[in-house]
């Protein structure tokens, strides 16, 4: 009997060294950033059984894997490396080497004469998206990250449901994460009321996935190929900040969009719905008429084969700077390189702003970005804290001329994990219309200078740093 028990340990140490060996050579091999590759093969050999565990849930990119299955999909932003570009857009002449690049990157082309309209807050965003419902009479595409099933989640399942039963095809999809906002209810709702709806990368139901850290950010409604609305809105009852309580009232932008740019966003639309079921959707009409004079692309992100495309288009429209650079996130944990980008441009002259809101949703990620803030003051980049209600706005401004809007957060989940789409703008007219909107924000807002960061206890300089420490993975 004791020779059995000391087999069995034997084997199961075996087992254990073999287990911490095979996840750390993955992590080796298959790592791009050797301190990440390093902390993990330190995981992996330190913790017995618990380390590559963590590992093979956290650590593996399975989206990359799993594009890999499908083959290839249109979006080359997942689907294959980016390629130089020999010939140069003239569009936007100050921004030629940029748009190169972006070419590149993305493998879309600059679409000509769309118009955008901006939609600020719930009430203003939730009417014109539930009317393009109403009015649709071919197709709807709906992607949210949250879609709650209470107040204006209802009337959405609503008006949803209602173009089910005038003969429209309708596809929802819905983040397995996201969806868990609502327990899960929004899709058991429009399920009953037959809608078609996919749960992207969905949570099991006794044990989490490995797909556990992958979520689709994104934010898409596209209604017969004519209108797209996408920005960094979710669709919740705090959005309305009019009538929200004031501890859970959201500021944030939805965009109308026209011409085009549509097309580009069906597409990234039709496939996540490929890489969520492996159903190719039917080809559907697009309206590509002129309807305005900006000049738009759709940015697809997301852990695919090609990564870091936000990224690398940020950092080349951040070097493109000559006046002024205006960032406005809710979470801003950036990347080296977009760190040296901004540090750089305020080097050269360059006006930088960063607005974050004063109160943080998540308090963790507050507390980091406070210690991170040092390595920009230090090089003359203001920063300004919005006051209350929080703002979960994603916008970056350039030289009033240029502009993104989306669902991208400037932080390593939105930049190497999720999936996300932003929508750059070439257009005088549009960038000066929120640069207003953004200077009077700022005009309310709390410069943070040196002096004050410097203010802070060393008890809490100690605790934000502490939480700095896990910026790559909050």
């Amino acid at each position: 009997m004791i020779t059995f028990w000391l087999t069995l340990n034997w084997l199961i140490q075996l087992l254990l060294i073999m287990l911490s060996v095979s996840t750390a050579l993955h992590a080796l091999m298959n790592k791009n950033d050797p301190r990440s590759s390093l902390l993990w093969i330190i995981t992996c050999f330190s913790l017995p059984f618990v380390g590559p565990i963590l590992y093979l849930v956290l650590g593996i990119n399975r989206a990359h894997n799993k594009v890999l299955s499908l083959g290839a999909v249109a979006d080359t932003s997942l689907s294959t490396t980016p390629k130089p570009i020999t010939s140069v857009d003239k569009k936007s002449r100050p921004l030629s080497p940029h748009q190169r690049l972006s070419l590149a990157v993305t493998g879309l082309p600059l679409s000509e004469g769309n118009q955008i309209q901006i939609l600020s807050q719930g009430e203003n965003a939730y009417p014109a998206m539930l009317k393009s419902i109403h009015e649709a009479t071919e197709w709807v595409y709906l992607s949210m990250y949250i879609f709650e099933s209470n107040g204006v989640g209802e009337q959405f399942i609503d008006a949803l449901a209602d173009a089910v039963e005038r003969g429209v095809d309708v596809r929802v999809l819905l983040d397995g994460v996201g969806s868990w906002y609502s327990l899960g209810q929004t899709r058991k709702a429009l399920v009953a009321r037959g809608v078609t709806t996919l749960t992207f990368l969905p949570i099991g139901k006794m044990l989490p996935r490995f797909t556990l850290n992958l979520r689709n950010h994104r934010k898409i409604l596209l209604c017969d190929g004519k209108h797209a609305f996408t920005g960094g809105m979710n669709i919740r009852q705090c959005h309305l900040v009019q009538t929200c309580q004031p501890n859970r009232a959201t500021k944030d932008f939805m965009f109308s969009l026209k011409g085009p740019v549509v097309q580009q966003i069906g597409q990234i639309f039709e496939n996540d719905w490929f890489y969520a079921c492996g159903e190719k959707l039917p080809s559907k009409y697009y309206d590509i008429n002129t309807y305005g004079q900006s000049s738009c692309r759709a940015i697809s992100d997301g852990p695919g084969i090609n990564i870091n495309v936000l990224t690398k288009v940020m950092i080349s429209a951040l070097n493109s700077a000559q006046s002024s650079i205006t960032l406005v996130t809710p979470y801003f944990l950036p990347p080296n390189g977009l760190i040296i980008a901004l540090q750089s441009a305020a080097l050269r002259g360059v006006d930088v702003s960063i607005l974050l809101p004063v109160h943080n949703n998540q308090p963790y990620i507050h507390w980091a970005m406070r210690n991170n803030m040092r390595h920009f003051l230090a090089y003359g980049v203001k920063i300004y804290y919005q006051p209350s209600p929080f703002v979960h706005s994603k916008l970056l401004l350039i030289d009033d001329h240029y502009c993104q809007i989306g669902s991208a957060n400037i932080d390593s989940r939105s930049l190497r994990l999720n999936f996300e789409l932003n929508v750059e703008i070439f257009d005088a007219d549009f960038a000066q219309s929120m640069a207003k909107i953004i200077n009077n924000d700022k005009q309310q807002a709390i410069e943070i200078t040196p002096q004050k960061l410097n203010k802070r206890s060393f008890v809490i300089k100690a605790w934000d740093a502490f939480w700095w420490l896990f910026t790559p993975y909050l």
